[in-house]
């Protein structure tokens, strides 16, 4: 009888053992197809899997952390801080170590994605304290350049993107996201040689990197060179093949090449297929149409869906936008936004249009400050003539 018990309590273990292998196999199964789902781009799909995986084996921290980085995607910022924050542990030991570092690059992430880039920032250096993982450092001192710039500390940006490309060597492709985020911060400087080099250097790694044609291409029409500006988008064009041409990429240089009604047709498009982002140029093209309304709707879209995708060009076109509608207190808002995220030759044109603003609400003394500052910085014969005009109203308002 004895024996017969025992047998049965080792049959009983046995199979609680291969339940749970199961299970746990399971959960890996999930886990794995939740990567697959990530790396494809499908971030509900990838979620749920992680999810689910989760809930048969709650205990594995990566579980936990490539659910963030989708939650992350699918821009439910709060909701992917939970997860990675759910992952942090006090003890001390190279595994638990190792995933706080992960964890604290995901809430950083989220930050940034969310545009909050001073908490990013804070969230990025306590990632970089962290002695493990130093295969990770290269990828946060990136996010970490680009936070300075964004919080308009641009010699702290300068020097991140300085040091981590001093210490690359070789020529690989991957890098060339390093200098291309260095070279838009030599744009916002108005280091337009630099930035030219920096550019270059980026589509010598990867021809296909089309946001350095395009930052090439913004440079040269601000400084007035047309045919170097066609020169570069046509290189552009030449540079992508027939399978990635429905594409935001893609569709962008479109747009730049002046073929606007292919370029809206392709970003409605993607729009209507959940990629948010392609709201920028649609509004766009509808203000090159003089249809304010319709792009000022647009931004509002892109303001929403892709916050962490905001620049100081952004801001700048939407107060053009919103001073056609005559919201002047909103365009104002824009602006003053805008002011604090750029230098070089997006700055100039945002003061430009902050003297126009103050000028359109009737504050002439405020326009005539502005003004006057504008001209001891450049040289400009519109911005002389606006300065005359206000001064005349201005005088005419103190009578």
């Amino acid at each position: 009888m004895k024996s017969n018990v025992k047998f049965i309590c080792m049959m009983c273990l046995s199979l609680a053992f291969c339940f749970t292998c199961g299970c746990f196999g399971k959960a890996e199964s999930f886990y794995d197809n939740g990567n697959k789902q990530l790396a494809e781009g499908n971030y509900s799909e990838a979620a749920e899997n992680f999810k689910k995986a989760i809930e048969i084996n709650p205990d594995k921290a990566e579980y936990y952390i490539n659910y963030g980085i989708a939650l992350i995607s699918m821009g439910e910022y709060d909701s992917a801080r939970e997860q990675f924050v759910s992952v942090i542990r006090d003890t001390d030991n190279k595994i638990v170590r190792e995933n706080n570092k992960k964890a604290y690059r995901g809430i950083a992430l989220s930050h940034y994605a969310e545009g909050t880039y001073d908490q990013a920032k804070a969230y990025l250096e306590l990632a970089l304290k962290n002695k493990e993982l130093k295969s990770l450092n290269r990828d946060l001192n990136a996010y970490l350049a680009e936070c300075e710039m964004y919080l308009g500390n641009y010699e702290e940006s300068l020097a991140v993107w300085d040091e981590l490309i001093s210490g690359l060597g070789g020529n690989k492709k991957s890098y060339s996201s390093y200098y291309l985020g260095r070279a838009k911060l030599h744009a916002v400087l108005g280091n337009t040689d630099k930035a030219r080099e920096d550019y270059g250097k980026c589509v010598s790694l990867d021809s296909k990197c089309y946001a350095a044609y395009i930052g090439l291409y913004l440079m040269q029409t601000d400084e007035g060179n047309e045919a170097e500006a066609a020169d570069t988008i046509a290189a552009a064009i030449e540079a992508y093949g027939d399978k990635e041409q429905d594409t935001m990429e893609y569709y962008t240089i479109l747009y730049y090449n002046k073929d606007a009604d292919a370029a809206r047709v392709g970003f409605q498009t993607l729009y209507d297929v959940g990629q948010k982002e392609a709201s920028y140029y649609l509004g766009r093209i509808a203000e090159d149409i003089l249809d304010y309304e319709s792009a000022a709707s647009y931004y509002e879209l892109y303001q929403t869906e892709c916050p962490d995708r905001l620049s100081a060009d952004y801001y700048n076109q939407y107060a053009g936008c919103l001073v056609e509608l005559e919201r002047y207190d909103e365009a104002l808002e824009m602006i003053t936004k805008g002011k604090q995220m750029a230098a070089g030759y997006v700055g100039r044109r945002i003061l430009f249009n902050e003297v126009i603003i103050y000028e359109k609400l009737g504050n002439y003394e405020t326009a005539e400050e502005l003004a006057k500052s504008y001209l001891e910085k450049y040289k400009d014969e519109d911005m002389m003539n606006e300065y005359e005009y206000i001064k005349t109203r201005y005088t005419k308002t103190e009578e």
